[in-house]
């Protein structure tokens, strides 16, 4: 086993009990390459992922897996997610931008810049009775449903499987119109695929209400870049709270760091340095290397077609 992660003591002993043979070290750098093992734990894979003879499964230790694409993993090759580490962050997250997007926070800042004592209607409205609507429904989509409706927001939810009891209501893809028609923000929680790539274009963004928001802490291409910036600049979108990004880092001259009504994070709404994000990350693991070496089915285990 290859542990290329920041290690938790408590989590490396309950693995070393499992298997003992286990060599860590620091993230694997872009271009690395690492010696053969059976089992992989990482973010990115090393240049040389195809060609481990041995290698049976790959933790990874995001939730994304784009990262696999194109790889040429050989069929004998399983791989988990970190589904589930960053819910609990990324939903809090949410909540600080609808508040923040709803009482227009970058205008009381800007207020209190400038010594202006202003005290318009925005400032003091209420999450209360609106409506967001969360487009993918995994566990960050759960969780933010949970304390949306904690906080008395009505919760619509997209997306490919049945209706969930802890939705208000539910749409399917060919609903796409009708769902956003009918929100106050837009929650993205989808992955990075080629179905959702780009989903959100010009077309899509024109049908949300022009008092709608979205919120995006999970990839920044599931939205057209170019159809985002017109809608801001043109108000037909009433603002955005954005935590990915088209380029990471922003350079200084891009075009979002001034578009108008908008919040920028810089990719923290969920990340290595949340919390609990080591001890969550370590104790999937071990579950899984327990369900591993007893033949049981792994938790969070990818589809193939995912990322061949």
């Amino acid at each position: 086993m290859l542990i290329a992660q920041p290690a938790d003591a408590d989590g490396l002993a309950l693995v070393r009990g499992l298997l003992p043979d286990v060599e860590c070290r620091e993230p694997i750098a872009a271009g690395e390459t690492v010696p053969d093992c059976r089992i992989l734990f990482t973010d990115g894979p090393p240049a040389n992922v195809a060609d481990l003879p041995s290698l049976e499964w790959i933790q990874l230790g995001s939730a994304g897996y784009g990262q696999l694409a194109g790889l040429g993993l050989p069929s004998r090759v399983r791989v988990t997610n970190a589904s589930g580490v960053n819910d609990i962050p990324i939903a809090e997250w949410c909540v600080l931008m609808m508040l923040s997007l709803s009482r227009d926070l970058p205008g009381q800042l800007a207020d209190r810049a400038a010594r202006r004592y202003a005290r318009p209607p925005v400032y003091q409205s209420e999450l209360r009775g609106r409506r967001v609507g969360i487009y993918g429904f995994g566990s960050i989509g759960r969780e933010v449903a949970r304390v949306s409706r904690a906080l008395g927001l009505e919760v619509w939810t997209l997306n490919r499987s049945s209706a969930t009891p802890s939705a208000d209501r539910h749409f399917g893809p060919d609903d796409l119109r009708e769902f956003l028609s009918g929100l106050d923000f837009l929650v993205l929680a989808a992955p990075l695929t080629d179905q959702t790539r780009g989903r959100f274009g010009a077309t899509e963004l024109g049908w949300l209400p022009r008092h709608a928001m979205l919120l995006n802490p999970a990839r920044a291409h599931l939205v057209d870049e170019a159809a985002l910036l017109a809608a801001l600049r043109a108000g037909t979108i009433a603002g955005a709270a954005l935590d990915v990004h088209y380029r990471e880092p922003l350079p200084p001259d891009d075009p979002f760091w001034t578009a108008p009504r908008t919040i920028l994070t810089p990719h923290v709404s969920g990340s290595t340095g949340s919390t609990y994000f080591v001890p969550r990350l370590w104790a999937l693991f071990t579950e899984n290397v327990r369900r591993f070496t007893a033949g049981a089915p792994l938790l969070n285990e990818i589809a193939r077609h995912e990322f061949a």
